[in-house]
C-alpha cells in the first residue's frame, strides 16, 4: 500500500525562484580572465608575511617527517622499548643532582655539606655511568639478535640512550610505548 503525504506539507513552488536557480549570476569569464586565476592559484602573490608562514610551515613540516623517519628506525625503537621497560638510576639524576647542588651551596651553614654534596654527586655519576654502560651491554647482545646486520657506527645511539636514561619517564618523547617489566 502506498503512502500520500498530504496536501498541508507540499510547499508551493515559485516559478521565478526556480527559473533563477539555473542562472549563475555572473558573465563567463573570458580565456585570459581564467588563465590569470589559475595562474593566480598555482603561483599565488603573497606578501613577505605570508610568504614567511608558509615557509616556516614547510620547515615545520619537513623537520616533523625528518624525526618521524629517524624515531622509526628499528634500532632506535628497540633502544627506546628496551630503556623504557627496566627501571634505571640515571633517571633520577635531575632530582638527585638537584639535591646533591643545594648540599654544595649550602656550605656557608655546615662548610661538611660542601663535602658530602661533592662526593655524593661524582659517586651518582659513577653509579649513572655503570647503570648507562650495563643497560648499553644489554641493549647491543639484544639488537644483535633482533635486527640482521646491526652495528652502531654513525647512529648516536650511545648519546640517545644516555639522554633518554637520564631524562624522567614523564618527560621522554616519543613517549614511553610500554610499561616497565613489560615485555617487548
Amino acid at each position: 500500500m502506498a503512502t500520500s503525504r498530504s496536501r498541508e506539507t507540499v510547499e508551493p513552488v515559485d516559478e521565478e525562484t526556480e527559473r533563477d536557480a539555473g542562472r549563475k549570476g555572473a558573465p563567463t569569464p573570458t580565456r585570459k580572465q581564467a588563465e590569470q586565476a589559475r595562474m593566480q592559484r598555482l603561483h599565488p602573490v603573497l606578501t613577505k608575511k605570508e610568504q614567511k608562514a608558509l615557509d616556516r610551515q614547510a620547515r615545520a613540516r619537513k623537520r616533523d617527517e625528518q624525526y618521524k623517519k629517524v624515531e622509526e628506525m628499528p634500532e632506535r625503537v628497540l633502544l627506546r622499548n628496551n630503556i623504557d621497560s627496566h627501571w634505571s638510576v640515571a633517571e633520577f639524576a635531575w632530582p638527585v643532582v638537584f639535591l646533591l647542588l643545594a648540599c654544595v651551596l649550602a656550605t656557608q651553614i655546615l662548610p661538611v655539606l660542601s663535602l658530602v654534596g661533592t662526593l655524593g654527586i661524582w659517586v651518582f655519576f659513577l653509579v649513572c655511568a655503570v647503570n648507562v654502560w650495563w643497560r648499553w651491554r644489554s641493549y647491543k647482545r639484544e639488537a644483535t639478535e633482533r635486527i640482521p646486520g646491526f652495528t652502531t657506527r654513525g647512529k648516536g645511539l650511545i648519546g640517545y640512550m644516555m639522554s633518554r636514561m637520564i631524562t624522567m619517564r614523564r618527560f621522554r618523547n616519543p613517549g614511553p610505548a610500554i610499561k616497565r617489566g613489560e615485555a617487548y
